[in-house]
């Protein structure tokens, strides 16, 4: 996700001003809605079922939201078992 300094930049280009503070406060307010969407949708039966190591991606998966940065932690494609847990990509 780009930064407050990142979007207040691009904003700038485009001829709008922003308040980065409340920009943050949104960003955060919307982060944690993703975070309980995944969380509600889960399957955790199926996570608690994994094997240690996956187990730990997938929930680590429902906290971040970050496929592609849990999968090289984990060093496993995660698609698959992303999807048997019911973990949504919430964007």
């Amino acid at each position: 996700m780009e930064s407050t300094a990142e979007n207040a930049e691009l904003a700038k280009q485009f001829g709008f001003t922003i308040n980065k503070r409340a920009l943050a406060k949104a960003l955060k307010e919307l982060e944690h809605e993703a975070r309980e969407i995944r969380a509600k949708s889960a399957d955790w039966e199926y996570i608690e079922k994994q094997p240690d190591p996956l187990k730990a991606a997938l929930r680590l998966l429902v906290e971040t939201g970050d496929l592609r940065l849990v999968a090289h932690i984990a060093g496993i494609p995660l698609d698959e078992h992303r999807i048997k847990a019911k973990i949504p990509l919430v964007l």
